[in-house]
């Protein structure tokens, strides 16, 4: 006994060995066949063989987990790819529609009545800004080479744009109508005896004044160019917004809404 408790190790390993052996020379006296001893064996190496077997069962699950987990991450990421590229192809698509659409307005300016068939019209696209928000001062890229100079009128399909102030080759200067610095004479569409006088704010307004203080204008009329100065008769303007009776000036001023969109310009027509 004191063996045994001094080597505790090596007495259980010399038990396991000889449970083993009188283990198997049972079996094999018995044919195999699971007696008493054998079925309490049996039971024992089944308990223990159950919770590694859930174990090595958890483990497999997990790694399987994880590859799932990459594989639905790199799916994940592919489909994001495909929004992208689906959205920069909406975008084009977008672009070419309103590029589509201000080439047709720009089709529909051939029509105003101030182009007859000895005046040329030269198309052109905007390149840059001065820096403002508002297209009240902007450059163009055709010049010179294509028959544009100074003060030549540009237009697009909804109405009057502005003039040319520069120009030389491959590029052109614009002053719009919105411009502090470019005044259009007008007339009422509804009767044209009603003249005025229109200047810009550099904001996106128009505002003017009539020649007549007592000219019947009334909010919702639309102006045109009234063929005095610079601009050819005919081209749209805007539509009266607001009309005022200023006591200091003497004058009925007006409120007017530009035809043309100055936020969303891209392209122009230069009558030349």
């Amino acid at each position: 006994m004191r063996f045994i408790r001094e080597h505790k190790l090596f007495s259980l390993l010399i038990t396991v060995v000889l449970i083993l052996s009188i283990t198997m020379i049972i079996s094999y006296k018995t044919g195999g066949r699971h007696g008493f001893f054998g079925d309490m064996l049996q039971t024992g190496t089944t308990t223990i063989q159950k919770p590694l077997s859930n174990g090595s069962t958890s483990v497999k699950n997990n790694v399987r987990s994880i590859f799932k987990f990459k594989q639905v991450a790199a799916e994940n990421e592919e489909l994001k790819n495909e929004v992208n590229e689906l959205q920069q192809q909406v975008i084009k698509l977008t672009l070419k529609k309103n590029e589509l659409r201000q080439l047709q307005e720009l089709s529909n300016a051939l029509n105003y009545e101030s182009v007859n068939d000895s005046q040329n019209v030269v198309s052109a696209n905007i390149i840059s800004l001065d820096g403002s928000n508002w297209f009240n001062l902007f450059t163009i890229d055709r010049g010179s080479e294509s028959g544009i100079k100074k003060d030549c009128i540009v237009v697009n399909g909804d109405g009057l744009v502005g003039k040319i102030t520069e120009t030389g080759k491959g590029w052109s200067k614009v002053a719009s109508i919105i411009d502090e610095s470019n005044s259009v004479s007008f007339m009422v569409l509804r009767d044209m005896s009603l003249i005025g006088i229109v200047s810009g704010d550099s904001q996106g307004s128009l505002s003017g004044f009539m020649l007549d203080n007592k000219a019947s204008v009334m909010e919702g009329d639309s102006l045109v160019t009234s063929n005095m100065g610079l601009y050819p008769a005919g081209i749209k303007i805007g539509k009266i917004r607001s009309v005022e009776y200023n006591s200091d000036t003497q004058l009925k001023t007006v409120k007017i809404e530009p035809s043309v969109s100055f936020k969303s310009l891209q392209k122009v027509a230069v009558i030349i």
